[in-house]
């Protein structure tokens, strides 16, 4: 196939893939009339909710790292940059800005000694600014306790962060897990509110709930007496639970939500215990972490929130869901919170800046030892 040919297959697959998107919501939204009180996957008993205005009058935070890494003979040399950024509201106006450790500041420089295989390698360096970004967040609630703190990515470590159980990186991951639960104490006795936000999701922790509680025929439920008959033999207008495979929350919520409405909120898996980053936390903290999506803008796709809750779910993921989506809505096209666009700016690292430590390094070192990979040191 030629150049225009897979252009052209590329075009309509994209196109075929929005419209059964399109038509799948379509079918979808008379369930959000629906009621599902006592389904365990939707403990608000509905799908969707209108997310009530908030208007800022506090200090909130948010936390972003950026890295880059040079691999010099046998160590990885790695730069990591981690920012808080605190933005004080009056009355929903912002009042100041404060950044920690400073608006600008030299990255941490990092070495990832030993002989790490390839995933090992990527590992440690996430490892390292996992870390990095726990300790700005946590100093900056001890120091201003800010009444919401957000955190760029997930709640928790993801999966590829968990290195194999043989590997010398176990204990360092144990000792993240540890860095973890160590924030979500320390925000709770300051009251302070963590949220994370998910920039490009590809969870499907909904998609998961309406196949098996909804679509599968375990849970029905309740007619509010406008949709009577829409259940029938082939399921809800016929719609088999397959029809979703293969579809990301983010992606099928885009057409199912309203600007101005969140998801329910939902745990962040059906079973901890097989969960590969959960089953190593503390009970307390696993089964009180959840998600939910809010739809911030028009033109850009639902935004996942992350935040922990001991009680009191509805009230929780309405004030979540609220200031989420208060400093979210500022473009028709790009919804994430203003306080983490900042942090992101700050944190963010150029390759020249790993340059000038590596040209030093060099520079002592001499031609004689072979610091260069070999795809780098080539004559052609």
């Amino acid at each position: 196939m030629n150049i225009t040919g897979v252009i052209e297959q590329t075009v309509n697959a994209i196109h075929a893939s929005e419209q059964r998107k399109k038509a799948v919501a379509g079918v979808l939204l008379p369930l959000k009339k629906k009621s599902f009180e006592g389904v365990e996957g939707i403990p608000e008993g509905k799908l969707s909710f209108a997310v009530p205005r908030w208007i800022p009058d506090c200090t909130i935070a948010g936390v972003d790292s950026g890295f880059v890494s040079k691999r010099l003979a046998n160590v990885d040399l790695i730069l990591i940059r981690a920012v808080g950024v605190l933005f004080r509201y009056e009355k929903g106006v912002l009042a100041s800005s404060e950044y920690w450790p400073s608006y600008f500041s030299f990255p941490e420089p990092h070495l990832s000694h030993g002989a790490l295989e390839q995933d090992e390698a990527e590992q440690s360096r996430s490892l390292m600014r996992l870390r990095e970004e726990v300790n700005a967040a946590k100093r900056l609630i001890e120091a201003h306790s800010p009444k919401y703190l957000f955190i760029d990515g997930s709640i928790v470590p993801q999966y590829q962060d968990k290195p194999r159980m043989e590997s010398a990186l176990t204990g360092h991951y144990s000792d993240i897990i540890t860095e973890f639960e160590s924030l979500y104490a320390l925000a709770e006795e300051h009251g302070c509110t963590l949220i994370s936000t998910v920039e490009d999701s590809r969870g499907s922790r909904f998609r998961q709930i309406l196949q098996e509680e909804v679509l599968g025929g375990k849970h029905q439920g309740r007619d509010d007496g406008q949709d009577a008959g829409f259940w029938g033999e082939a399921g809800f207008f016929g719609v088999d639970a397959e029809m979703l495979k293969g579809f990301l929350d983010s992606s099928l919520l885009e057409y199912f939500l309203e600007v101005g409405e969140r998801s329910c909120a939902f745990t962040y898996t059906k079973d901890i215990e097989k969960h590969p980053v959960l089953q190593d936390f503390n009970s307390k903290w696993a089964k009180g972490i959840y998600g939910l999506y809010i739809k911030p803008a028009l033109l850009d796709r639902p935004l996942r929130c992350e935040f922990i809750c001991h009680g009191g779910l509805r009230e929780k993921a309405d004030e979540v869901a609220s200031v989420a989506l208060a400093l979210s809505s500022f473009h028709r096209e790009y919804a994430f919170p203003s306080v983490l666009v900042e942090a992101d700016l700050r944190a963010r690292l150029k390759p020249e800046e790993i340059d000038i430590v590596y040209n030093k390094i060099t520079d002592r070192l001499g031609v004689s030892v072979k610091l260069k990979m070999r795809r780098e040191n080539r004559p052609f």
